[in-house]
């Protein structure tokens, strides 16, 4: 009967607890293994974490990128119309103003820092990519993200790639 009575007050501290020990030297199997489980998610909330952070960090390089994707054509179409026998000195001093002002945006948009971390300077995320004359101090290498057991994902643009790569269009 007292055997049965312990065996009672056990499952219903069981129960009302929602645990299964209470103590780690009740069932050192369950203990090992809750410690495990534990590791494991905090493991996996780590990588969450950081797959977020990556894929934030790309949205917001993508967001840049079209906005350099329309400063270029803009540039572009300008080069096209400045080249047309057509313009005259007014003309002329107008596209190279609105050309300049495309430059100095383009080198604002390589410096696009999000939470203090440039988007374009490598994995020197703290160093500003770009001085005013279109200069780069920062790296060429690619950050990554940790995401599993030995696996890594790239999820940046070095600056020295972007600026400074061969275009592999034509």
């Amino acid at each position: 009967q007292q055997n049965f009575k312990t065996e009672l007050n056990t499952v219903n501290r069981q129960i009302s607890s929602g645990v299964k020990i209470k103590y780690g030297y009740e069932d050192t199997s369950v203990f090992a293994d809750t410690l495990r489980l534990d590791y494991e998610e905090h493991s996996l909330n780590q990588v969450v974490n950081v797959a977020t952070d990556a894929q934030n960090f790309a949205n917001n390089t993508d967001s840049v990128m079209f906005q350099f994707t329309d400063a270029l054509t803009r540039f572009k179409t300008l080069l096209v119309q400045a080249a047309n026998g057509a313009n005259d000195d007014n003309n002329f001093y107008a596209i190279s103003q609105e050309l300049e002002s495309l430059k100095d945006n383009m080198i604002n948009l390589g410096n696009t820092s999000i939470n203090g971390r440039y988007l374009f300077s490598g994995s020197a995320t703290d160093v500003k990519p770009l001085d005013e004359s279109g200069n780069y101090y920062g790296n060429d290498k690619t950050l990554k993200a940790v995401v599993g057991a030995n696996v890594e994902v790239p999820y940046n643009i070095p600056g020295a790639e972007l600026f400074f790569g061969e275009d592999n269009n034509y």
